[in-house]
């Protein structure tokens, strides 16, 4: 029996097309150029963008129409490269500085928007148990460790991520309105670490700093969890000296 050819499909090659122009792009590009760029009919990668809109890889300026690769699809190659090899790179830093605090550490990751843990030690007494936090997901806008990545955004990749998403109040000390969000993300930026005071979970305080590739783009973030109990100024102050020292000479 004679084997089925295989076909080239021309969607996914025209799709492929589109995004490798939007890559090299160093802006917006309008439907008009990308048509005439890839030698695509305007209908057709009209169809294709709009496909690539609504799985979060594409999106659009309201003002002007034109199109940009989104926060979702940068990310994709940096959430590839979290993989088992970089948790064994990162876990000796991550044992390191627990050790150093006798306090719970995270690395986490950006996927689609959330803040995921990737890996974690409890604290010396288990007061904090985070390894049961592997795996899961939660809201950038209210983590310590997510507000890096906000804060290391484009102010057009921040309009798009709050025109997605809902600041809803975990507890009574989250971060519900955008003016005290760009605020808090602006001291991120200039102090190079950033704080959760009880706006995920009440009796939990988080410092983070971030892990950056040659870019200087967050692809990782370590942190250090502590019940409030324990998160005095001074030890705060200690554990982001511990965090930037313990990874001053890590580069991925």
């Amino acid at each position: 029996m004679e084997e089925k050819q295989l076909k080239i499909n021309h969607s996914v090659q025209k799709t492929f097309a589109i995004i490798e122009l939007m890559t090299a792009a160093d802006d917006e590009m309008s439907l008009n150029d990308i048509s005439k760029q890839t030698n695509i009919p305007k209908a057709t990668a009209s169809r294709l963008l709009y496909t690539l809109m609504t799985m979060g890889y594409v999106q659009q300026n309201q003002k002007n129409a034109d199109y940009s690769l989104s926060l979702k699809f940068k990310l994709l190659s940096s959430s590839a490269a979290i993989n088992h090899e970089l948790v064994s790179l990162v876990r000796p830093y991550m044992q390191q500085i627990s050790t150093e605090l006798n306090e719970a550490t995270c690395l986490s990751i950006c996927d689609n928007q959330e803040l995921v843990y990737v890996e974690s030690i409890d604290s010396q007494d288990n007061l904090l148990n985070v390894t049961q936090k592997i795996g899961k997901r939660a809201p950038l806008y209210c983590t310590g460790a997510g507000k890096l990545y906000l804060a290391n955004m484009t102010d057009k990749e921040l309009d798009h991520y709050l025109a997605q998403i809902q600041l809803q109040s975990l507890t009574k000390k989250t971060i519900t309105t955008e003016e005290r969000l760009q605020k808090e993300l602006v001291r991120i930026n200039k102090q190079g670490f950033s704080m959760d005071d009880e706006e995920c979970e009440i009796g939990v305080k988080c410092v983070a700093i971030p892990l950056l590739d040659q870019k200087r783009n967050v692809i990782a973030t370590l942190s250090v969890s502590m019940p409030t109990i324990r998160a005095t100024k001074e030890k705060i102050k200690t554990t982001v000296q511990i965090l930037q020292n313990a990874t001053k000479n890590f580069h991925l």
